[in-house]
């Protein structure tokens, strides 16, 4: 019997939010801020949606977990060297809560 907090729905939960901003990388209104280069945005959309996509496989998930993991920090790191703290708050949270899915059974 699962739950309401078991890992699977751990999972999922951060597979839909990875997928959800990858859209709205790729869709959403995007302000030219901090000087990223053209296509950035579709880079960081495409790197998470294939994180979310990986979460979802255990034999891969390590994989989606480190990609995940490679973008949270470098957004991280970026709204804290802006001063962005209320918004890097967040995204330390998602952060963390891949610690537990990376400690998970694999296969």
């Amino acid at each position: 019997m699962q739950t309401l907090f078991s890992p699977t729905h751990l999972i999922w939960l951060l597979s839909a939010g990875f997928a959800l901003a990858a859209l709205l990388n790729w869709f959403g209104p995007g302000k030219a801020r901090w000087q990223y280069p053209p296509g950035f945005r579709e880079v960081t959309g495409t790197l998470l949606l294939l994180a979310s996509v990986l979460l979802l496989f255990p034999a891969v998930r390590l994989a989606g977990v480190a990609i995940a993991a490679f973008v949270m920090f470098l957004s991280a790191t970026t709204l804290l060297h802006r001063g962005q703290y209320g918004a890097a708050a967040p995204v330390i949270a998602l952060l963390f809560a891949l610690i537990p899915v990376s400690l998970g059974p694999t296969v």
